[in-house]
């Protein structure tokens, strides 16, 4: 076993919760499905000077859409090393995007729908505002999701490693990677030996 190997990831472990991998995979779809639409339209009924348009805006529907869903069930199956997991739990913090970006980007959204539908129903408010502001507040709730997800997760995992009712195939790749990682294997031994304070704190002493 040489120390510079990557170790063995945890399998139990999902980068994304299956909420988020339903909706990327039904926006994905809906993308291609939208620009298979198109195409059709372009194709049979557009009049002339809309065919190359409409046939540019299918394709990158298309494009998009297939890129979206095969880097949606890529995140699905990539499963990453006890090592980063580990990282996760000792910087549980809001992911920066997150925080800068996602409640003014609801606060635009939520203003460019009112004022499309009540105020000027024009694509300077569907494009410039709605459009813009949707996208920017579904990637950085995205990425927040996941790593809530994955810092849960990788919390649980953890507390059961210590408590020895882990899976065995995982159990084998926390092992493997302490047994690649001398610093790794010290971080292991000293959030042992916290969660058994715990445990014995926590449990009344019998007499």
């Amino acid at each position: 076993m040489k120390s510079n190997e990557q170790p063995i990831p945890l399998r139990s472990i999902t980068l994304m919760p299956q909420w988020l991998i339903i909706a990327g995979v039904a926006l994905s779809s809906a993308c291609i499905l939208v620009g298979m639409g198109l195409l059709a339209y372009a194709i049979g009924w557009a009049e002339s000077d809309h065919v190359i348009g409409s046939i540019g805006g299918a394709i990158g529907c298309v494009i998009g859409g297939a890129g979206g869903l095969f880097g949606t069930l890529c995140d699905h199956n990539r499963r990453l090393p006890a090592t980063i997991h580990l990282q996760l739990i000792h910087n549980d913090q809001v992911n920066h995007m997150y925080r800068v970006v996602f409640w003014p980007a609801v606060f635009c959204c939520a203003t460019g729908l009112f004022l499309g539908f009540f105020v000027w129903n024009n694509p300077v408010i569907w494009h410039g505002i709605v459009q813009v502001s949707g996208i920017l507040l579904f990637c950085s709730g995205s990425v927040e999701a996941a790593r809530r997800h994955s810092t849960f997760r990788a919390r649980a995992a953890f507390a059961l490693y210590a408590d020895g009712a882990l899976l065995d195939e995982d159990t084998k790749a926390i092992d493997d990677a302490r047994a690649k990682s001398a610093e790794f294997d010290a971080e292991i031994k000293a959030y042992l030996q916290i969660s058994q304070q715990l445990s014995d704190w926590a449990t009344p002493e019998t007499h």
